[in-house]
């Protein structure tokens, strides 16, 4: 009796992820925009790099950005410890701009206190946040600003592809922008942090930047959530024509994850439980297959449901993955989900004992609740 309400529990589970995974790829998909913006109507544009012992992927994601149609850049060198800052002084003929990060006050996380930096420092019309593993083509800019434009929206954001699908890290990555997805709705968007375009003075509307948002693990969320209410926010799956592609370390996947994990299933113990059982859910036709049975009917429902979520997962991952290194990752999603039962489990163990970190910064200090906070509350 108990396996048959399993299997029932699990049957609702799986068809829910089957649903949102195909609202939410039919909704924000890219769409070439067919009108180009007039060249003497390009408004200007300043990239943002908040750059932190960073010299791995710092060289290359300069080279590409300065292939760009918008070569103004400003660059914050973060309180790095390596040789990060001579890398960016070193781009400095090419319209690179190097700022030095100042000592970190209280009430702000690293990175957010070095993208309000870059905020004052910079003077274009819209700011470009890329992160230092992210790669952009030369065209890529010059689309999210026809996006903006056509759409009429203040604010972009974009799930950036992962071309370089044969490497560990992206076989065994987190599955976090896919959660990002399906966790998804009409008023409460998905954003990512891996590239995001905004319009100053949306910034200036909003409450001077991100100093509402300070200790926030997820700063451009809350912009998103902010803009969407006035339909000023879109959000988009880069496909290879963008030209938008992330290659982060396995490593710092993990540490993402534990960062964000346990603020995406609400920062509350009922809500995280509840994250847990559905990805157990997700988990138990598997673990039932493998477990001996003499009722056929079962043993098939349990592998129906199987390849219904290797299947939806292969849908969100065809989309995002290059070549064929897609189908091996579809083909491990059993032990990717078990990975994420994992991490989410570390994630609320480590909140509750103080041990999370961003860039080597603690982030325990951060209020109960404030990844909630609204910039009108």
């Amino acid at each position: 009796m108990l396996i048959i309400i399993l299997l029932s529990l699990s049957t609702l589970a799986v068809l829910l992820l089957l649903c949102k995974t195909i609202w939410s790829l039919s909704r924000f998909s890219y769409r070439a925009n067919s009108d180009s913006v007039l060249a003497d109507k390009l408004p200007s544009v300043s990239i943002c790099i908040a750059a932190r012992n960073e010299t791995h992927a710092l060289a290359r994601c300069l080279e590409n950005i300065l292939r760009s149609d918008y070569p103004k850049l400003v660059v914050l060198d973060d309180s790095s410890t390596d040789n990060t800052s001579l890398i960016i002084k070193s781009f400095a003929l090419a319209g690179v701009r190097f700022i030095a990060g100042n000592s970190l006050p209280a009430g702000w996380l690293g990175k957010n206190f070095a993208y309000q930096t870059l905020i004052d420092e910079s003077s274009g019309e819209y700011v470009l946040f890329l992160d230092v593993d992210t790669s952009i083509s030369t065209s890529t800019v010059r689309q999210l600003i026809e996006q903006v434009v056509a759409n009429d929206r203040a604010m972009i954001s974009v799930l950036p592809r992962r071309d370089d699908s044969y490497h560990v890290s992206a076989l065994f990555g987190t599955m976090r922008y896919y959660w990002e997805l399906i966790l998804s709705s009409r008023s409460h968007p998905p954003a990512s942090s891996a590239i995001w375009l905004v319009r100053r003075q949306a910034l200036a509307q909003a409450g001077i930047g991100l100093v509402n948002y300070g200790m926030s693990v997820r700063p451009e969320r809350h912009l998103a959530h902010q803009l969407q209410r006035s339909k000023q926010y879109y959000y988009i799956i880069g496909n290879r024509k963008l030209g938008i592609a992330y290659a982060k370390r396995l490593s710092s996947q993990y540490e993402t994850a534990l960062r964000l994990y346990y603020p995406m299933s609400g920062r509350q113990f009922v809500s995280w439980i509840m994250a847990v059982l559905f990805v157990g859910l997700l988990i138990f036709p598997l673990v039932n297959l493998a477990v001996a049975t003499n009722d056929t009917a079962i043993w098939l429902l349990s592998a129906l449901l199987v390849i219904i979520t290797a299947l939806t997962f292969g849908l969100f991952v065809r989309q995002t993955y290059g070549s064929v290194g897609w189908i091996f990752r579809v083909a491990i999603g059993p032990v990717l989900l078990m990975q994420e039962l994992v991490l989410l489990t570390l994630s609320y163990i480590l909140y509750g004992m103080g041990k999370v970190t961003w860039k080597g910064r603690s982030v325990a200090a951060q209020p109960a609740r404030h990844d909630a906070l609204r910039l009108d509350e």
